[in-house]
């Protein structure tokens, strides 16, 4: 039975790490839309340019948003 509560453990920590991977490349692609849009994109052309939706892009931007307020000590770049 340890085996088997040792290995639910690894799988569990295994889908939090892969959580986290996705979190943060979520954020990082926020972060490159905030950058575009602030040195003069839209965010009409960054939705052509990714093939997403205007509620896709601004869910990446509030993914960025999401991590500063919640890993403010781990940067993305």
């Amino acid at each position: 039975m340890t085996e088997v509560l040792e290995a639910r453990e690894a799988y569990d920590q295994a889908r939090a790490d892969a959580k986290k991977l996705v979190d943060r490349a979520r954020a990082r692609l926020g972060m490159s839309i905030v950058q575009a849009r602030a040195n003069g994109g839209s965010q009409t052309a960054v939705m052509e340019s990714m093939h997403r939706s205007r509620e896709q892009v601004r869910a990446f931007e509030k993914a960025y948003r999401d991590w500063l307020r919640d890993y403010p000590d781990e940067p993305l770049d």
